[in-house]
């Protein structure tokens, strides 16, 4: 029985295809029922979805000098031009790399066909997957050598747009929308093995005045608006040099109140605008979010708040319908003030109680 026991192949970290099936991850063919109204007409990213993917990367790498590993590249690799940096270029064919003129190295590997990454250990500080996520037909093995190649704190980060009909994704990528898009991505992270820190997500919407940010999960149902959807994670603790910036405009300015937070009994604080008992708040550490300095705010969730209501009607005359702000207050500091928040729900995946 020991014998037998001992002979039998133990794999301790899946496959993609025992994760996900050989279906799932073979692109659509003509005998697939393809579900239309998931589908748009052009599935290539516009001028505006380019300025996202911009934004969104200027936002995560900041400045430093670090070296870039451009998964899966092309023309261009959204990348500001930053003294000290270095881009390397990695895609199956070396035609959709030569006109990129960020790369310092281009290196010609199809990932497909072997998801090892010809580097050594530690090489890269940040990987990026720009708009080729959903085309992986080996994940699991790619991420798990991606971590490989991440030095500790690395960042590796996906970028995708819409639903799209796309010959060159898989099967379950093409017939899902972008909560599914959001879950296979993260799922990625989570079930390659290697212990990714747990995967941070941010929709970016090309508001009028900018670029505006939703946090761990899907805006309002506004197709007016380009969005790129960003999900990242790092290899162990993120780095210190992420830098926060605030992802809102300035709230409207509402006379002060002359009152003074009011704490009960247990040290639980009231909102000054509508004295209902605020909820603890865990704020998320990326560089989408504002630095509060703490691991807890608290937090005015109720929806009758004259401050909320207020802030909903001014983000609307602002032209971003859909978000809004609430009161806050840092019990280390004493400071109090808006926190943004948007109508689909944001802040409550944070909210601990």
């Amino acid at each position: 029985m020991d014998a037998y026991e001992k002979s039998l192949p133990i794999e301790r970290t899946p496959s993609s295809v025992r994760a996900f099936g050989d279906w799932s991850l073979a692109p659509p063919d003509g005998k697939d029922a393809v579900p239309r109204d998931i589908f748009f007409a052009d599935p290539e990213p516009k001028p505006e979805h380019h300025r996202l993917i911009r934004e969104a990367y200027r936002r995560l790498l900041g400045g430093a000098g670090l070296r870039v590993l451009d998964l899966g590249t092309g023309p261009d690799s959204y990348l500001e031009a930053t003294p000290g940096r270095t881009v390397v270029g990695l895609a199956a064919a070396a035609h959709p790399m030569a006109e990129n003129p960020l790369l310092s190295a281009r290196v010609v590997h199809d990932i497909d066909a072997d998801p090892h990454l010809p580097f050594p250990d530690d090489s890269f500080d940040a990987v990026l997957l720009t708009l080729g996520v959903g085309a992986l037909r080996r994940p699991l093995e790619v991420f798990r050598d991606l971590h490989r190649v991440l030095v500790p704190s690395g960042t590796v980060a996906m970028t995708f747009l819409h639903p799209a009909l796309d010959s060159r994704l898989t099967r379950m990528w093409a017939f899902g929308d972008d909560r599914d898009h959001i879950v296979l991505a993260e799922s990625f992270l989570s079930f390659s093995g290697r212990g990714f820190a747990r995967p941070s997500t941010v929709c970016l919407l090309d508001g009028p005045d900018g670029p505006l940010f939703v946090h761990g999960g899907l805006p309002p149902d506004d197709r007016s608006l380009a969005r790129v959807h960003l999900v990242w994670s790092t290899k162990g603790p993120p780095p210190d040099w992420r830098l926060a910036q605030p992802p809102f405009p300035e709230p409207q300015a509402i006379e002060p109140s002359s009152r003074e937070v009011r704490l009960d009994a247990s040290g639980r604080p009231a909102c000054i605008w509508c004295d209902e008992p605020m909820s603890r708040y865990a704020p998320p550490a990326t560089a989408f979010e504002i630095d509060y300095g703490v691991s807890e705010l608290y937090v005015c969730f109720s929806e009758r708040c004259p401050y909320h209501r207020r802030s909903k009607h001014w983000m609307r005359v602002q032209g971003h319908p859909g978000y809004s702000y609430r009161f806050m207050w840092n019990p280390a500091s004493g400071a109090s003030g808006p926190i943004p928040d948007n109508l689909a729900g944001g802040l409550e995946s944070g909210r601990l109680d």
